[in-house]
C-alpha cells in the first residue's frame, strides 16, 4: 500500500466518524427543536459532503498531484472538525 492508499483509507475513516457524530448533533438540535445561529450544522454538512467528493477527486488523481488534494482536504477537515468541535462544546 502507498502513501496515497494510506492517507485516503485513514480519511475515509475519519470522514466517516465525523460524519456519524454530525448526525448525531443534528438529531440533538432537531430534538430540541434548537436553531442555534453559532452552530450552523447544515453548513458544516455540507463541507463534509464536499469532502467526501474531493476525497474521490483524490482517489483518481496521479501520483504527483495527490499532494495538492491531500493539503486541500486537510484544511477542509480541520475546518469541519473545529465546527463540530463548537457544536459538542454546546452540547456536551
Amino acid at each position: 500500500m502507498n502513501e496515497k492508499e494510506k492517507y485516503r483509507t485513514q480519511m475515509d475513516i475519519r470522514l466517516g466518524e465525523l460524519g456519524e457524530t454530525l448526525n448525531e448533533i443534528k438529531t440533538k438540535m432537531e430534538r430540541r427543536k434548537e436553531n442555534t445561529p453559532d452552530i450552523q450544522i447544515e453548513t458544516t454538512l455540507r463541507k463534509h459532503e464536499d469532502a467526501k467528493a474531493r476525497l474521490k477527486v483524490l482517489a483518481q488523481s496521479d501520483e504527483n498531484s495527490w499532494q495538492t488534494y491531500k493539503t486541500e482536504l486537510d484544511n477542509l477537515v480541520n475546518d469541519i472538525d473545529d465546527d463540530m468541535r463548537q457544536a459538542l462544546v454546546y452540547f456536551g
